[in-house]
């Protein structure tokens, strides 16, 4: 039924019969809402300006990092100083930290409904040409923003939080459309034809159901409704409208899109040609990043403060033209005028919201030339080290000789294996601890004897031409790479174990290869064991989750989930004088990002492509890329 209705409303807006009538006619509608959408946001456009410039300030300078300073203390003083892979489930059975969590989520959920309430507010009052006062919009905007608080209305978060930015739709607030899947879940779903498919299906539920329910925070503003209430009309109100409604905002996302990739390409000439005489001569670069970059911050600044409002804006025009052709239309009372009748002429208005704008341009510009002076280090300049994953992992199968044979030939700098410990104290190369997935036999490294396990063909599940391969010892793998190739040789106790830690650290200096490798874990009192066992050998902690003070940990390296990694936590970690490494990353857009943060280590499966997308980032021409991806990053993602 969607596809015929959606087939439908694309063979009536393309007809070759009426083509260019129906296109003329298209062309005249899309003038239209354009002008009606910019009149929603000129009409008291210096307010618009104002009140986003100070929701931004106060959300980047105060809300947030407030929140998120309370929200770490508070669980540093319930015993979680830090979230990560290891301690995050036993921080969701505390029944403290979960409430501390909730509380946060509902905090950020707050402050994002603030910013949609306020503007709708505005757009409403400019709809029915009633000028605006800047204090009764603040206070009426977080009036009906705090009705979230009663029960009917907590889905509300979920929407915010959830719906809106996992779907990518155009309502994103500045400050929750960071929110995404983690990339190894990602990963993960795609790596199965039937989670791929479910997710594809699911997503695309939650986009329906978001622009089903997209009136649903007028309703909640302007008629006081409540979460059921306001999905039920907003579903009344764009019936018949459904498709069309996609299309204008795609096409008006598009649009903005559009101009800015036109203003920023523009800049990036400029940039472009100035940067690569400079290229040699830090001193003027220096200067020429200060003094572009606040350029860059301010159209980054403009564009940020307006996005949201234009998306609004688009959604508004659609809710009064919908309400008006149903006999729906709702005129609220004005918004109350200041009762003190303070009275403020427009060029005040004008002057203090251009210093809150220049204010935030100035913030903007400090955070990036900040975190530039922290990441244009020796990763920046080479690049970082590469590890192939579980040996060469795509040419070989996993954690064997002939993978770790396939990761020297790429020439990687690392080679990560995992290793256990079988029932009679052999230390073995293997990812799982059941090896049913490579071998077909359903046995446990832990429960069963080396010699039960040594001549199992691991290799024809991969390709039948490594039909020999077996489990290796980590002495044969140590053998193999020693002078050749660095390992990351990550542990992983089972709780069976009669010596996992003394074994393997036995094994290396037996091999005198302290210096040539690394043992890593996600299980950190392995790590402390290790600390007490070999204090000289350096450690990994290894965790698909960072958040908070996890630098402080007594560790050398980090090695963090690529979707958690961001220039400020490989800011925190170096200024410890610590390592990040970033797994697993196999796609050509991580591993861009992952050199430009300044990661100094990186995990793949693919080495040869890993090592082709750094080298060409380190050329001197891509480095003068790199530098202006740096300044323009925000603005396009």
């Amino acid at each position: 039924m969607i596809v015929k209705k959606f087939t439908s409303f694309l063979k009536n807006t393309y007809s070759h019969e009426k083509g260019p009538i129906i296109m003329a006619k298209k062309r005249s509608v899309i003038l239209g809402r354009t002008k009606d959408i910019l009149t929603l946001i000129q009409f008291n456009f210096l307010h618009l300006l104002f009140f986003e410039a100070i929701y931004t300030v106060v959300g980047t300078m105060i809300i947030y990092p407030g929140g998120f300073f309370l929200f770490n203390r508070i669980m540093t003083l319930l015993g979680f100083p830090y979230l990560s892979g290891s301690n995050f489930a036993q921080a969701m059975t505390n029944p403290l930290c979960l409430i501390t969590l909730l509380c946060f989520a509902f905090f950020v959920a707050f402050f994002g409904l603030l910013e949609f309430t306020t503007l709708i507010l505005i757009f409403n009052e400019s709809h029915f040409h009633r000028k605006v006062q800047l204090m009764p919009l603040c206070k009426e905007g977080f009036k009906r923003a705090v009705k979230i608080v009663k029960a009917k209305n907590f889905p509300f978060i979920v929407f915010i939080l959830l719906i809106i930015p996992l779907t990518e739709f155009s309502l994103s607030s500045n400050f929750i459309s960071e929110i995404s899947i983690p990339e190894f879940i990602m990963s993960y779903i795609m790596a199965s034809p039937l989670y791929s498919s479910g997710f594809t299906a699911v997503s695309l539920l939650l986009f329906l159901l978001s622009v089903i329910w997209i009136f649903s925070f007028h309703y909640f503003t302007l008629e006081n409704s409540n979460f059921f209430q306001a999905i039920k009309k907003s579903r009344i109100l764009i019936k018949g409208h459904f498709w069309q409604t996609i299309f204008f905002i795609l096409f008006f996302n598009f649009l903005i899109l559009m101009l800015l990739v036109i203003a920023v390409i523009a800049l990036e000439i400029i940039a472009f040609l100035i940067l690569g005489p400079l290229l040699n001569h830090p001193l003027a670069l220096s200067i020429f990043i200060a003094a572009f970059g606040f350029l860059v911050s301010g159209l980054f600044t403009i564009f940020q403060l307006l996005t949201t409002s234009l998306n609004l804006a688009v959604v508004s025009e659609f809710y009064y033209r919908y309400s008006a052709s149903a006999n729906l239309i709702v005129n609220p009372e004005p918004l109350a005028k200041d009762k003190y009748k303070i009275k403020v002429k427009q060029k005040t208005i004008l002057i203090i919201g251009i210093i809150t704008v220049l204010l935030f341009i100035a913030i903007n510009s400090f955070a990036i030339f900040n975190t530039f002076s922290e990441t244009f280090n020796d990763q920046f300049l080479s690049g970082p080290q590469i590890t192939a994953h579980r040996g060469g992992s795509n040419l070989a199968p996993e954690n064997t000789l002939a993978a770790l044979q396939k990761a020297i030939d790429e020439g990687a700098d690392y080679a990560e294996i995992d290793v256990a410990q079988t029932k009679d104290g052999i230390i073995v190369v293997s990812h799982d601890n059941n090896i049913k997935r490579i071998s077909g036999k359903d046995l446990n490294i832990w429960s069963s004897n080396y010699a039960d396990i040594k001549d199992l063909d691991i290799g024809s599940w991969f390709d039948p031409q490594f039909k020999n391969e077996h489990i290796p010892t980590l002495a044969e793998a140590v053998e193999l790479c020693q002078g050749k190739i660095l390992l990351n040789i990550e542990l992983k106790p089972t709780g069976h174990e009669a010596s996992l830690v003394e074994s393997t650290v036995a094994i290396i200096k037996q091999h005198d290869f302290s210096d040539q490798c690394v043992l890593a874990s996600l299980d950190y009192p392995t790590l402390e064991k290790v600390g007490s066992v070999a204090p000289e050998l350096k450690r990994a902690y290894i965790t698909a989750l960072a958040i908070g003070d996890i630098q402080k940990l007594p560790v050398d390296i980090y090695s963090i989930e690529s979707s958690f990694v961001t220039p400020e936590i490989v800011t925190a970690i170096h200024r410890e004088n610590k390592e990040v490494l970033a797994w697993t990353v196999d796609s050509q857009e991580s591993t861009e990002k992952m050199v430009k943060i300044g990661v100094d280590n990186i995990i793949t499966d693919d080495v040869a492509q890993t090592r082709e997308i750094v080298d060409q980032m380190i050329r001197p021409r891509e480095l003068i890329d790199r530098i202006n991806d740096y300044l323009f990053a925000d603005l396009l993602s």
